[in-house]
């Protein structure tokens, strides 16, 4: 008798376990599910012309917050040309959805059409 009930706690046991780790790993899978989630994003930028921009960009959300950098120096499509002009300078990006901090980026934003 002693040995059934000791088998039976080892099983509640191991199955509390179990369907612990299961829910730790479901967790995580959605994590990465938004890692790998691309979003819309805008960046203020002078381009080596001497003009500024507002630059769209669908890029995966873990790569946003490095987005500001990485754009200097790379060459880009803007509305008013039909040529690649390489970007001198990014004031900021942020979200396609949310304001630009500064005056100067939010006004040109609302003067670009989408």
């Amino acid at each position: 008798m002693k040995n059934f009930i000791i088998s039976t706690c080892c099983v509640l046991i191991l199955s509390i376990f179990s369907a612990q780790a299961a829910m730790l790993s479901e967790g995580s899978n959605n994590k990465n599910i938004e890692k790998n989630k691309k979003v819309n994003a805008k960046c203020h930028v002078v381009l080596v012309d001497g003009s500024e921009a507002i630059i769209f960009y669908r890029i995966k959300a873990e790569k946003f917050s490095k987005l500001t950098n990485k754009i200097v120096g790379k060459r880009v499509l803007t509305q008013k040309s039909t040529k690649k002009i390489k970007v001198y300078r990014a004031y900021e990006c942020v979200l396609d959805k949310e304001d630009f901090t500064s005056q100067k980026s939010q006004s040109l934003d609302k003067k670009t059409e989408r």
